[in-house]
């Protein structure tokens, strides 16, 4: 999870890459739309838990600040597939699907939590969001 001390050893971000995949569309309904990049077994990801970092499109070199999960997402029953979900900071208009992306992480921002609630979930989540603002604007 500690990216930042990862980057510092690297001399540049930890990167995730792949095509966006169609999840769930839980964050869609909550109102954080993000694009999903699978975390193969063979590839190496963060610690489970909550990113600030960038999204970049792979075909057009664009970038866009975002706040990242990685995980299962725990407080969901169901399928456990482990992703990396980027939602671009106060951008519900973007599509993603079979564009190729790399995901930057800056630093890490919690751990994951299981939550009892949604609602306790997307106010932590709003919290995510303006702590990922933060971080990307130093």
């Amino acid at each position: 999870g500690d990216v930042a001390g990862a980057a510092e050893a690297l001399g540049r971000q930890f990167t995730v890459r792949g095509a966006v995949v169609r999840g769930d569309q839980r964050g869609r309904e909550l109102g954080y739309p993000t694009a999903n990049v699978p975390t193969p077994g063979n590839e190496a990801a963060p610690a489970d838990g909550v990113y600030a970092g960038w999204l970049t499109r792979r075909d057009t070199g664009q970038r866009y600040p975002a706040a990242i999960s990685v995980g299962t997402n725990p407080t969901f029953a169901g399928d456990r597939e482990r992703r990396v979900e980027s939602y671009v900071l106060d951008r519900d208009d973007l599509e993603f699907y079979g564009v190729e992306v790399e995901v930057a992480f800056v630093d890490r921002i919690r751990g994951m939590v299981r939550f009892d609630s949604v609602e306790a979930l997307v106010e932590t989540m709003r919290d995510d969001v303006e702590r990922a603002r933060v971080i990307l604007a130093t």
